[in-house]
């Protein structure tokens, strides 16, 4: 996870980058759904899922285990 410092910009971090998962958010939205919508924001998929797995620990977001629907809370 990218945070902010002297040497990285808060713009190119992670917890930056978190919020254009939640911006423009749909509801009944698949992780890959939300990776398309969003791709132009991040470098590649694994930082868009350190982003996601931020925001499922903080209680932000939950994936559903059957169908992998996003649920935003």
């Amino acid at each position: 996870m990218l945070v902010p410092s002297k040497f990285t910009r808060l713009e190119e971090s992670t917890i930056f980058k978190m919020r254009c998962i939640l911006a423009n958010k749909k509801e009944r939205e698949s992780v890959l759904e939300a990776y398309l919508r969003t791709k132009d924001f991040f470098y590649d998929a694994s930082e868009f899922l350190h982003a996601l797995d931020i925001l499922y620990v903080l209680g932000l977001v939950n994936i559903k285990d059957n169908s992998g629907l996003i649920e935003y809370a």
